[in-house]
Protein backbone atom coordinates (compact mmCIF):
# COMPACT_ATOMS: atom_id res chain seq x y z
CA UNK A 1 0.00 0.00 0.00
CA UNK A 2 1.74 3.39 -1.38
CA UNK A 3 1.85 6.50 0.99
CA UNK A 4 0.36 9.59 -1.10
CA UNK A 5 1.58 12.65 0.58
CA UNK A 6 -0.06 16.14 0.99
CA UNK A 7 -0.42 18.77 2.62
CA UNK A 8 -3.04 21.29 4.12
CA UNK A 9 -3.04 24.77 5.40
CA UNK A 10 -4.93 26.05 8.04
CA UNK A 11 -3.26 29.66 8.63
CA UNK A 12 -1.23 32.11 7.35
CA UNK A 13 2.29 31.52 9.65
CA UNK A 14 4.90 28.78 8.11
CA UNK A 15 4.07 26.38 10.94
CA UNK A 16 0.23 26.13 10.45
CA UNK A 17 0.07 23.12 8.14
CA UNK A 18 -1.45 19.70 8.27
CA UNK A 19 0.99 16.75 6.71
CA UNK A 20 -1.60 14.17 5.27
CA UNK A 21 -0.59 10.37 4.61
CA UNK A 22 -3.14 8.20 3.26
CA UNK A 23 -3.26 5.54 0.92
CA UNK A 24 -3.43 4.94 -2.30
CA UNK A 25 -4.43 1.56 -3.39
CA UNK A 26 -6.34 -0.55 -0.52
CA UNK A 27 -9.15 0.65 2.03
CA UNK A 28 -9.40 3.53 4.72
CA UNK A 29 -10.37 1.64 7.42
CA UNK A 30 -9.91 4.21 10.26
CA UNK A 31 -8.11 7.52 10.59
CA UNK A 32 -6.10 9.37 12.86
CA UNK A 33 -5.14 13.04 13.85
CA UNK A 34 -1.43 13.41 15.84
CA UNK A 35 -0.33 16.26 17.88
CA UNK A 36 3.34 16.11 18.08
CA UNK A 37 5.07 16.87 21.41
CA UNK A 38 8.66 18.79 22.54
CA UNK A 39 7.19 20.83 25.31
CA UNK A 40 5.82 23.53 22.87
CA UNK A 41 8.36 24.76 22.17
CA UNK A 42 9.10 22.01 19.10
CA UNK A 43 12.29 19.91 20.20
CA UNK A 44 9.93 17.41 18.09
CA UNK A 45 8.21 18.64 14.59
CA UNK A 46 5.05 16.84 13.12
CA UNK A 47 7.75 16.01 10.34
CA UNK A 48 9.31 13.71 12.93
CA UNK A 49 6.19 11.63 12.94
CA UNK A 50 6.35 10.34 9.28
CA UNK A 51 7.58 6.81 10.18
CA UNK A 52 4.83 6.54 12.34
CA UNK A 53 2.40 8.08 9.38
CA UNK A 54 3.74 5.37 7.18
CA UNK A 55 3.21 2.31 9.43
CA UNK A 56 0.08 3.45 10.32
CA UNK A 57 -1.17 4.00 6.15
CA UNK A 58 0.38 0.34 5.90
CA UNK A 59 -2.56 -0.73 8.08
CA UNK A 60 -4.98 1.26 6.77
CA UNK A 61 -5.05 4.08 8.53
CA UNK A 62 -4.96 7.66 7.11
CA UNK A 63 -2.99 10.06 9.03
CA UNK A 64 -2.52 14.01 9.56
CA UNK A 65 0.43 15.06 11.60
CA UNK A 66 -0.39 18.61 13.10
CA UNK A 67 2.45 21.41 13.00
CA UNK A 68 1.53 24.59 15.15
CA UNK A 69 3.39 27.17 16.33
CA UNK A 70 6.25 27.00 18.58
CA UNK A 71 6.06 29.06 22.33
CA UNK A 72 9.15 31.20 20.58
CA UNK A 73 7.65 31.92 17.26
CA UNK A 74 4.04 33.00 18.32
CA UNK A 75 2.91 29.91 19.87
CA UNK A 76 2.67 31.12 23.67
CA UNK A 77 -1.00 29.96 24.99
CA UNK A 78 -3.06 30.09 23.90
CA UNK A 79 -1.84 30.68 20.43
CA UNK A 80 -0.92 26.55 20.19
CA UNK A 81 -4.52 25.94 21.69
CA UNK A 82 -5.58 27.93 18.63
CA UNK A 83 -3.90 26.49 16.45
CA UNK A 84 -4.80 23.14 17.19
CA UNK A 85 -8.57 23.82 17.05
CA UNK A 86 -8.80 25.52 14.01
CA UNK A 87 -6.38 22.80 12.09
CA UNK A 88 -9.08 19.96 13.47
CA UNK A 89 -11.44 22.86 11.73
CA UNK A 90 -9.70 22.12 8.29
CA UNK A 91 -9.59 18.48 8.71
CA UNK A 92 -13.00 18.27 9.54
CA UNK A 93 -14.28 20.65 6.81
CA UNK A 94 -12.09 18.31 4.13
CA UNK A 95 -14.66 15.71 5.62
CA UNK A 96 -13.94 12.06 5.01
CA UNK A 97 -12.15 10.12 6.43
CA UNK A 98 -10.96 12.98 8.65
CA UNK A 99 -14.19 13.92 10.37
CA UNK A 100 -14.28 10.70 12.46
CA UNK A 101 -10.52 10.18 12.61
CA UNK A 102 -9.06 9.34 16.74
CA UNK A 103 -7.14 12.21 17.85
CA UNK A 104 -3.89 11.81 19.13
CA UNK A 105 -1.17 13.35 21.37
CA UNK A 106 2.18 12.41 22.18
CA UNK A 107 3.69 14.30 25.68
CA UNK A 108 2.71 17.99 25.08
CA UNK A 109 0.86 17.10 22.28
CA UNK A 110 -1.72 15.26 24.60
CA UNK A 111 -2.40 18.98 25.92
CA UNK A 112 -3.09 20.61 22.36
CA UNK A 113 -5.13 17.82 21.24
CA UNK A 114 -7.40 17.49 24.21
CA UNK A 115 -7.19 21.80 23.99
CA UNK A 116 -9.04 21.31 20.75
CA UNK A 117 -12.07 19.52 21.79
CA UNK A 118 -12.36 21.05 25.15
CA UNK A 119 -15.78 22.58 25.39
CA UNK A 120 -16.82 21.99 21.83
CA UNK A 121 -19.63 18.68 22.44
CA UNK A 122 -18.07 16.84 19.27
CA UNK A 123 -17.83 13.45 20.65
CA UNK A 124 -14.31 12.78 19.54
CA UNK A 125 -12.12 9.53 20.27
CA UNK A 126 -8.92 10.36 21.85
CA UNK A 127 -5.79 8.58 22.28
CA UNK A 128 -2.79 10.02 24.51
CA UNK A 129 0.53 8.56 24.46
CA UNK A 130 2.34 9.48 27.53
CA UNK A 131 0.56 12.84 28.22
CA UNK A 132 1.36 16.26 29.32
CA UNK A 133 -2.06 17.91 30.40
CA UNK A 134 -2.60 18.86 34.00
CA UNK A 135 -0.07 22.22 33.55
CA UNK A 136 0.16 22.86 37.21
CA UNK A 137 1.05 19.09 37.94
CA UNK A 138 3.90 19.25 35.19
CA UNK A 139 5.60 21.74 36.91
CA UNK A 140 5.10 20.80 40.31
CA UNK A 141 6.38 17.26 39.14
CA UNK A 142 9.16 19.03 37.47
CA UNK A 143 8.33 17.74 34.54
CA UNK A 144 9.72 19.60 31.23
CA UNK A 145 11.89 22.00 33.18
CA UNK A 146 11.04 25.49 32.01
CA UNK A 147 8.61 24.77 29.23
CA UNK A 148 5.52 25.27 31.21
CA UNK A 149 6.97 28.46 32.08
CA UNK A 150 8.04 29.20 28.93
CA UNK A 151 4.62 28.47 27.11
CA UNK A 152 2.59 30.10 29.73
CA UNK A 153 4.63 33.31 29.92
CA UNK A 154 2.38 36.00 28.77
CA UNK A 155 -0.62 34.33 30.55
CA UNK A 156 1.03 34.09 34.15
CA UNK A 157 2.64 37.51 33.81
CA UNK A 158 -1.12 38.96 32.84
CA UNK A 159 -2.04 37.11 36.35
CA UNK A 160 -3.56 34.00 34.48
CA UNK A 161 -2.89 30.44 35.99
CA UNK A 162 -1.49 27.20 34.83
CA UNK A 163 -5.19 25.76 35.85
CA UNK A 164 -6.77 28.07 33.32
CA UNK A 165 -4.75 26.55 30.40
CA UNK A 166 -5.30 23.14 31.12
CA UNK A 167 -8.03 21.85 29.04
CA UNK A 168 -10.79 19.95 30.80
CA UNK A 169 -12.57 17.69 28.03
CA UNK A 170 -16.56 16.60 29.51
CA UNK A 171 -18.00 13.43 28.02
CA UNK A 172 -19.41 14.98 25.69
CA UNK A 173 -16.15 16.24 24.35
CA UNK A 174 -15.10 12.93 23.88
CA UNK A 175 -16.67 9.42 23.33
CA UNK A 176 -13.48 7.64 24.14
CA UNK A 177 -10.20 8.05 25.90
CA UNK A 178 -7.25 6.22 26.12
CA UNK A 179 -3.92 6.34 27.82
CA UNK A 180 -0.81 4.92 26.86
CA UNK A 181 1.95 5.13 29.35
CA UNK A 182 5.43 3.96 28.56
CA UNK A 183 6.77 1.80 31.68
CA UNK A 184 10.11 3.34 31.35
CA UNK A 185 9.85 6.71 30.38
CA UNK A 186 12.30 8.97 31.21
CA UNK A 187 10.20 12.12 30.63
CA UNK A 188 7.04 11.90 31.80
CA UNK A 189 6.57 10.32 35.33
CA UNK A 190 4.26 7.70 36.27
CA UNK A 191 3.40 10.19 39.10
CA UNK A 192 2.17 12.69 36.74
CA UNK A 193 0.17 9.87 34.73
CA UNK A 194 -1.34 8.79 37.41
CA UNK A 195 -2.55 11.96 38.91
CA UNK A 196 -4.28 13.25 35.54
CA UNK A 197 -5.87 9.94 35.03
CA UNK A 198 -7.47 10.39 38.73
CA UNK A 199 -8.39 13.72 37.44
CA UNK A 200 -10.14 12.93 34.22
CA UNK A 201 -12.26 10.04 36.09
CA UNK A 202 -13.46 12.33 38.70
CA UNK A 203 -13.92 14.15 35.60
CA UNK A 204 -16.38 11.73 34.65
CA UNK A 205 -14.67 10.33 31.84
CA UNK A 206 -13.98 6.42 31.54
CA UNK A 207 -10.31 6.16 30.96
CA UNK A 208 -8.69 3.37 29.08
CA UNK A 209 -4.83 2.91 30.19
CA UNK A 210 -2.48 0.59 28.66
CA UNK A 211 1.11 0.16 30.23
CA UNK A 212 3.68 -0.80 27.38
CA UNK A 213 5.62 -2.50 29.10
CA UNK A 214 9.57 -1.33 28.22
CA UNK A 215 9.09 1.19 26.31
CA UNK A 216 10.58 4.81 26.79
CA UNK A 217 9.20 8.02 25.75
CA UNK A 218 9.87 8.39 22.32
CA UNK A 219 9.49 4.75 21.78
CA UNK A 220 5.72 5.02 21.66
CA UNK A 221 5.68 6.79 18.24
CA UNK A 222 8.64 5.10 16.84
CA UNK A 223 7.67 2.36 14.59
CA UNK A 224 11.14 0.83 14.70
CA UNK A 225 10.61 0.37 18.30
CA UNK A 226 8.82 -3.16 19.83
CA UNK A 227 7.10 -0.52 22.20
CA UNK A 228 4.90 1.08 19.25
CA UNK A 229 3.26 -1.90 18.64
CA UNK A 230 0.10 -1.14 20.73
CA UNK A 231 0.08 2.16 19.18
CA UNK A 232 -0.49 0.70 15.88
CA UNK A 233 -3.00 -1.47 16.93
CA UNK A 234 -4.22 0.90 18.66
CA UNK A 235 -4.67 3.35 16.20
CA UNK A 236 -5.07 0.82 13.43
CA UNK A 237 -8.36 -0.58 15.25
CA UNK A 238 -7.28 -3.36 17.36
CA UNK A 239 -7.45 -2.91 20.67
CA UNK A 240 -7.19 -6.40 21.81
CA UNK A 241 -3.83 -6.84 20.15
CA UNK A 242 -2.57 -3.34 22.32
CA UNK A 243 -4.20 -5.15 25.17
CA UNK A 244 -1.57 -8.03 24.88
CA UNK A 245 1.08 -5.24 25.13
CA UNK A 246 0.16 -3.52 27.85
Amino acid sequence: MTVQEGVLRYGDAPWQRIDLYTPVRGPVRTAAVIFHGGFWRHDRIARDLEPLAASLVQRGCATAAVEYRPAWDGGQWPAAAEDAAEALERLDAAGAPWRDATLVGHSAGAHLALSAVAGRGGGRRAVLLAPVVDLAHTVATGTGGPAVGHFLAGHLAAGGTAEEATPRPSRADLASLTVVEAACDQVVPTELTEYQIEGWRRGGLAVDHHTVAGARHMHLVDPQREGCAAVLALLAGDPAAAGSAA
